[in-house]
């Protein structure tokens, strides 16, 4: 997915009026799916009850909206989604398997990177990504200041209780490893505690503040994405640019977000590098990162597992090393991935989900597509570093928080040539 600017002749008509109300509709739906959550998790904690129904209902609505204001614009969206519904019916009738979620999670991707590419305007998405920097960064502030009063209002283990994301709230293993508020049992979800030391600023303690997102990953990997943006928008205004990363540092601080840490750092690097940077190198990275998880998690099997980045690395090994080759190819149903919980292996989750062929299929359509300009080729090589590296740890590349967020900015960075009425700086 990348230069696929591709109007239909019902868009090539559409008054310059409306195709700016629809940028600023496109914009408003990205922001939503960044915010909703933190709004349910309000509305769960002090107006009324709500349950996994009205999460996905919400991402529903959120998702349909988005594919409304771009689904008559491309027949290159239309060639992808066909292709990708076939393929998914395909494996999912071989594995006699119904899983709506794995479509979503590879839907996101499709449909916002052609929100961006298509009503995106890199003037509104500077200054959607400046708001969201600073609301994540106030009521992170928020959370860590004044911890009570944020959970008087937003009580976020018992949000993700009533969602279905947390099952044992209630068991004695679980009962402590969250952080409850001084005067109720108001608590937050139990990765914003760090069990241990920290690895940013160890003196600040074990709780990771997260804000918006109410848990560290997401706020990590938003920290990972805003960063690039900004590293690719604002070099040029020093003060601006000072500002930002300074904002984004504490985000990153706050919530203990060391992986999103290492990718800022790592992201400077990928961008120096953009000039030498082939797609094969791109393509074959995902792939080579499985071996080498693999191979490590078979060179000592009775080293034992603790939570740091290496611990993690053989945790995701283990987990595909469960995947016989069925399996690997998506063709037969894996009793550890069948709940859609990936653990520690995001590679894990999209073989048995997906299966090999359809993730060289979608990888490739990623890499190979040709980018705009050099800012968008930057951003792409920074895209598949992220990916190649978030999924030996994880499955939170695909939770809409920061995924919408990703491939709208990634789309809008790749239109050539813009209708008259969206802003290009």
């Amino acid at each position: 997915m990348s230069v696929v600017w591709n109007p239909l002749a019902a868009s090539a008509s559409e008054p310059a009026g409306a195709q700016a109300a629809q940028s600023t509709l496109a914009i408003t739906v990205v922001c939503a799916t960044v915010l909703f959550n933190l709004v349910l998790c309000f509305v769960n904690t002090t107006l009324f009850g709500i349950g996994t129904n009205a999460v996905v209902a919400t991402e529903i609505v959120l998702i349909g909206v988005a594919l409304g204001i771009t689904w008559y614009r491309s027949y290159t969206l239309y060639a992808i989604l066909l292709a990708s519904t076939a393929y998914f019916f395909a494996v999912m009738l071989i594995r006699s398997e119904f899983d709506p979620k794995i479509a979503r999670d590879f839907l996101i991707p499709i449909v916002f990177f052609f929100v961006g590419n298509q009503l995106g305007s890199l003037r509104l998405a500077d200054r959607m990504v400046t708001l969201l920097i600073v609301i994540a960064l106030g009521v992170a502030a928020f959370e860590w200041l004044a911890l009570d009063t944020y959970l008087h209002y937003f009580d976020v283990i018992h949000y993700y209780l009533a969602r279905g994301t947390e099952q044992t709230l209630e068991s004695d293993s679980a009962a402590g490893l969250f952080i409850k508020g001084s005067d109720s049992a108001a608590g937050l979800f139990v990765n914003a505690t760090r069990f241990g030391e920290r690895t940013l600023l160890p003196f600040l303690g074990e709780h990771r503040a997260s804000g918006i997102f109410m848990e560290p990953v997401s706020a990590g990997n938003f920290g990972a994405i805003a960063f690039a943006w900004v590293v690719l928008r604002d070099r040029s205004r020093v003060w601006i640019f000072a500002a930002k990363i300074l904002a984004i540092a504490t985000i990153l601080v706050l919530a203990d977000a060391r992986f999103g840490f290492y990718v800022c750092i790592f992201t400077l690097v990928i961008y120096l590098a953009a000039p030498v940077t082939r797609p094969t190198m791109l393509f074959l990275a995902p792939f080579l990162a499985v071996v080498a998880l693999l191979t490590y998690a078979y060179v000592d099997p009775k080293q034992g597992w603790d939570n740091s980045i290496v611990g993690r690395f053989l945790s995701s090994g283990r987990s595909i090393a469960t995947l016989d080759g069925w399996q690997a190819l998506g063709l037969r149903v894996s009793e550890v991935f069948t709940s859609g919980y990936a653990g520690d292996s995001g590679y894990g989750y999209v073989l048995a989900k997906v299966g090999l062929v359809g993730l060289a299929a979608f990888w490739a359509l990623f890499v190979y597509a040709p980018s705009s300009d050099p800012n968008a080729q930057r951003f792409r090589n920074f895209i598949a570093f992220y990916v190649v590296s978030l999924l030996t740890i994880s499955a939170s590349l695909f939770s809409v928080k920061t995924a919408a967020l990703l491939w709208f900015l990634y789309g809008t960075l790749n239109i050539p040539r813009r209708p008259f009425g969206l802003t290009h700086r």
